[in-house]
C-alpha cells in the first residue's frame, strides 16, 4: 500500500503544478498580464483619435457659416455617439496642420475596443447652423453632413483624422 501512495501522490504534485492560466498576453493591451499562459479573449485596447482639416476645408466650413461642427464616432453597427463640438474662432475655422492629441481648440477622444490591437473606426461630422427665429425664443438647429469616413486604429496611438467634406473624397 505505501508503495502506491507515493507514486499517486506524485502524480498529483506534477497535475497541479501545470496548471495553465488565462489571461490577456497581448503587450499592447491596457489590461496585459504577464503571468497569463493563454490568451483568453480579454484583452481590452485604447487609443486617441485627434480631428483637423485643411486650408481648403477651413474655407469651404467658412464660406458655409456653419456656427460649429459635431464630432460623431459608431459605438456600435449603425449607432453614433455624440463626442464634441468644435466651435470657430473670431477668425472663422482655421487649419493649423496635424495637431497633437488633446492639443487646445481640436476635438480628441480615446476610444476603447476588445478582441485585438487594430480596430476600424466609422466617423461622421456634422455642420450645424443654429437659426433664431424673429420675434420668438425658437431656435432651429440645421444639420448638414460634412464628412462621413472609416480609418484603422492601432493601440496606443494618437491618431489624425482629417476632415474633409463628402464630395472631396468621392
Amino acid at each position: 500500500m505505501k508503495n502506491l501512495i507515493i507514486p499517486v501522490f506524485l502524480l498529483f504534485f506534477i497535475s497541479c503544478s501545470d496548471i495553465r492560466s488565462g489571461g490577456c498576453i497581448d503587450v499592447a493591451a491596457v489590461n496585459y498580464e504577464n503571468w497569463a499562459d493563454f490568451d483568453d479573449g480579454s484583452c481590452n485596447y485604447i487609443a486617441d483619435v485627434v480631428f483637423f482639416y485643411d486650408a481648403i476645408t477651413a474655407n469651404e466650413l467658412n464660406l458655409l457659416g456653419y456656427d460649429r461642427l459635431d464630432y460623431y464616432i459608431e459605438e456600435t453597427p449603425g449607432t453614433f455617439i455624440f463626442i464634441d463640438s468644435e466651435y470657430p474662432s473670431n477668425n472663422g475655422f482655421i487649419a493649423a496642420g496635424i495637431p497633437d492629441c488633446y492639443e487646445d481648440t481640436y476635438v480628441t477622444t480615446p476610444i476603447t475596443w476588445f478582441d485585438n490591437g487594430l480596430t476600424t473606426i466609422n466617423y461622421q461630422v456634422y455642420g450645424v447652423n443654429i437659426i433664431s427665429l424673429p420675434n420668438s425664443n425658437v431656435v432651429i438647429e440645421d444639420e448638414t453632413l460634412v464628412d462621413e469616413h472609416s480609418f484603422d486604429l492601432l493601440a496606443n496611438e494618437c491618431a489624425a483624422a482629417e476632415i474633409m467634406f463628402l464630395l472631396k473624397r468621392k
